[in-house]
Order: structure tokens, then sequence, then C-alpha cells
């Protein structure tokens, strides 16, 4: 085994597969190694494209390969590489259009061009005259078969919802910190019961402020009404996954840091998610989100899938989503994505689902 890290999955994934995909990688040209793909590695070793993402994804949890989006000309007579960016540089110029000189063409830069690609950053911890020996022996074949372009409609981004996900949110230990921190700040001490929800009010601020290209505030006041939190998000995409399609131009989120006299969280009331309705009917805003200590009701729940049926066929619908302490665990503790726990949250309203779990109706970012 040429990468060690290696053996810790041998015995997950297929063996050969996994001995074969280690040689392959420790001597693989650096010019190919620049644009590696999982199609490109499923085809080659004849396995399912999920076996070929779960060693890849390992890869570069080990930090043997790093992601890239590969953006591509749109322009079906070319469809000649343009450029390659990480992720924060990616969403900069998502939507702009760019000129292509290969073909002298403009294109946008979109969700179906760009391909999701992953480049060696780390060689093997072997002697330099060992691998050099590997790689002459197969350089020829490798050169033969692995050309440029080799990569199949599933490596698009369009194509890869959790990357999406991932590209939108993804926040980085530091924050996850912070998080941790404003959690615990939930049970105080406060002098207050303004400090008692304006601690609530920090921690999802700081949250929603992870997902990339978001603005999120407690100031927005209307004539009748202060929103405790507005997140403002601008993107829209054919290819977005479910929920950010229904995340612009912005949505709400009503706070409530309520505990019972023995400290739990308290079960909010019916009346926040009628005022919550409310005030969604005045406004363009889709998606309304209720964040309480405790589990929503019964009730609460049939006033939201109500509040969705009646406007599920309307050019403007309404989803009216509940997050309690426990989802907050899951999202910070257990770090699932936002987004797609958000999706879920969606799922579970659309369907009137009564004994949901996340499992059950969401594929989890390995």
């Amino acid at each position: 085994m040429f990468y060690k890290q290696f053996l810790k999955i041998i015995d997950i994934l297929d063996k050969s597969f996994v001995e074969e995909f280690d040689f392959w990688l420790a001597t693989l040209p650096e010019r190919i190694a620049k644009t590696i793909s999982v199609s490109t590695v499923a085809s080659r070793f004849e396995v399912k494209y999920s076996a070929a993402n779960a060693i890849i994804n390992f890869a570069e949890k080990e930090g043997i390969l790093r992601k890239r989006y590969l953006v591509v000309c749109s322009n079906e007579e070319c469809q000649f590489f343009y450029d390659d960016f990480d992720a924060d540089e990616l969403i900069k110029v998502m939507g702009e259009k760019v000129y292509c000189h290969n073909c002298s063409k403009e294109f946008k830069i979109s969700y179906d061009n760009i391909l999701v690609v992953f480049a060696k950053v780390k060689e093997p911890n072997i002697p330099e005259e060992k691998l050099e020996e590997e790689i002459m022996k197969r350089i020829g074949d490798t050169e033969k078969n692995e050309v440029y372009g080799n990569f199949s409609i599933a490596d698009s981004l369009a194509k890869n919802i959790n990357e999406i996900y991932n590209l939108y949110y993804n926040p980085d230990e530091s924050a996850y910190k912070k998080m941790q921190q404003l959690k615990t700040a939930l049970d105080g001490p406060f002098k207050t019961t303004t400090e008692k929800g304006d601690a609530l009010e920090k921690l999802i601020l700081f949250l929603f402020q992870q997902i990339k290209n978001v603005t999120a505030t407690n100031k927005v006041k209307t004539y009748t009404n202060q929103f405790d939190c507005t997140v403002c998000f601008d993107e829209y995409s054919d290819s977005f996954p479910y929920v950010m399609k229904h995340m612009s131009p912005y949505f709400i989120i009503e706070c409530k840091n309520e505990t019972t006299s023995e400290g739990k969280g308290k079960t909010p009331s019916n009346t926040y998610f009628h005022k919550l309705a409310g005030i969604m009917d005045s406004n363009n805003a889709k998606i309304g989100i209720i964040v309480s200590r405790g589990e929503p009701s019964k009730e609460d729940m049939i006033i939201a899938h109500d509040n969705f049926l009646l406007h599920k066929n309307t050019n403007c619908p309404k989803f009216l989503l509940s997050f309690s302490e426990n989802d907050l665990e899951k999202v910070i503790d257990k770090r699932q994505n936002l987004l797609q726990y958000m999706n879920y949250k969606m799922n579970v309203l659309t369907m009137n689902a009564k004994n949901p779990t996340y499992d059950m109706l969401e594929q989890e970012n390995k």
C-alpha cells in the first residue's frame, strides 16, 4: 500500500479496489492528477459510482485530494476548459458571462457547465526511486487512456445536490466552536427576559450567516412588526435543491428561548405559528422558521401544514418550519448540513409526515 491512509478502509470497501486505486493514484502523471473525477474512477475500476465517490471523499478527508470546480465552455461546439476554482472563488463568479478564447464566444457560468474534480495534493510516503519506476511502467497506458475530458454528466455540479449544499454551507472549525459557545449560553444566567431572547437570536444569526452569500440581521422592522431575524439570499438557479429555490429573496425567523420551570425546552405556543403565518401573508417570504427550545406540538404542525396547503398552488408558496434545540444539536453538534437539514424539514412539512427521521428522507453527506 503506497498511501498508508487507505489501510483504514481496506476492510470496508472491496480490498482489491482499494489496492488498485492506491497504486493508480500513487503513479498518476501530474497532468491527469489535477482533474480526477468520480466517474473516471468508477469507469476505470468498474465499480459503482457510490463506491468511487466513497473512496474519493475519504482521500479528500485524509488530505490526499483537494476538491476543485472545473468550468468548461457551455457552447456545444466547444466545451473547452475555461478555468478551475475553489469553493469561495466559484461563488464569486457564479452566473457571470465570460469569454472563451477557444471558440471566441461568451458563455454563462452555471451549475450545468461546472464539473466537480479532485487534484492530488499529497504524494505517498515511499522512496522516489520506486515511485519513478512504477510511473515509467504505467505512463504509456495512462497517457493513452486518461485523456482530458474523460468526465460524465454525473460529475457536473448540477447533478450533485450534496455538492451544492456543501458549496454554500461549510463552516470551519472556528465557526463550529463559536456556535457551541452560543448554544451553551442559551441557559444563561440572564438578568432580563430580553437578554434571554437575545441569546437565541445571536446563535441563529451566526448559524445562518454561515450560508455563503446571505446577509442576516435582527434590525428589520415593518410598520406593524419587528422580525427577530431576517435572512436575505438573492441567488436563484434551476439547479438549486428544492429548499434553496425558496430561500430567495429572503426568509424570516422567529426565536423563542423559552424553558419550563424545570429548565427544559418549552413547546412553542400556537400563537407564534399563527402570527408568523400572518406576517408571511403580507410579504414575499416563502420560508418562515420558528426556533424554540422545545418540540412543536401536533397543533403547531397542523397550522403549518394547513398554511402550506393554502398557498400550495400560488406563485408564492409558504413553508412554515420549526427548529427545536434537538434540531440545533444535529446541525451544530453532529454537523449535519444546515441547508440539507432545512430541506428535510420542508419534506416533513409537505408530506405531513408523522414519524419522520433525517435518515429516512435525506441522503447523508459522506
